[in-house]
C-alpha cells in the first residue's frame, strides 16, 4: 500500500520551516560575535584584578572574587568596571613592600570613586 503524496501545503511549510531555522541559527550567530569579545574583556579585567589581590593579600581566586564582588555591591559600582579600573590602578602602584598592602588598602577601598 503506498503512503498518500503529501498536500502542497506540507512542503510550504517544511521550506519556511528550514528557511526560519537558518534565519535564527544566522541571528544567533551574528549576536554572538558581537557580544563574545565584550564578555572576554570584561572577564579578563576581573581575572588581572583577582590576580593582583591574590598575589597581595595571598588568598585563592575564589576569596579575590568575593572580595571585588563586596566592593562591588558596597559601592554600587559594575564589577567589570571595577574590575578594570583596579587593573588599571594597580599598574601605577609603587611597589614598596613595607607598604605594598597600604596602598593596595586604600585603592581597594576608594577605586569606585574613580571609575567612569
Amino acid at each position: 500500500m503506498s503512503q498518500p503524496d503529501p498536500s502542497p501545503g506540507a512542503e510550504v511549510d517544511e521550506f519556511f520551516r528550514g528557511d526560519l531555522t537558518d534565519t535564527f541559527d544566522d541571528a544567533r550567530r551574528d549576536a554572538l560575535d558581537a557580544s563574545l569579545p565584550d564578555l572576554f574583556a570584561a572577564r579578563a579585567a576581573i581575572e588581572q584584578a583577582k590576580g593582583a589581590l591574590m598575589l597581595v593579600y595571598g588568598v585563592g581566586a575564589d576569596q579575590a572574587f568575593e572580595l571585588l564582588q563586596w566592593r562591588s555591591q558596597q559601592t554600587n559600582t559594575k564589577l567589570r568596571a571595577l574590575a578594570a579600573q583596579v587593573v588599571a590602578e594597580f599598574q601605577t602602584v609603587q611597589i614598596r613592600q613595607d607598604d605594598l598592602r597600604r596602598q593596595l588598602d586604600h585603592l581597594l577601598l576608594t577605586v569606585h570613586r574613580r571609575v567612569e
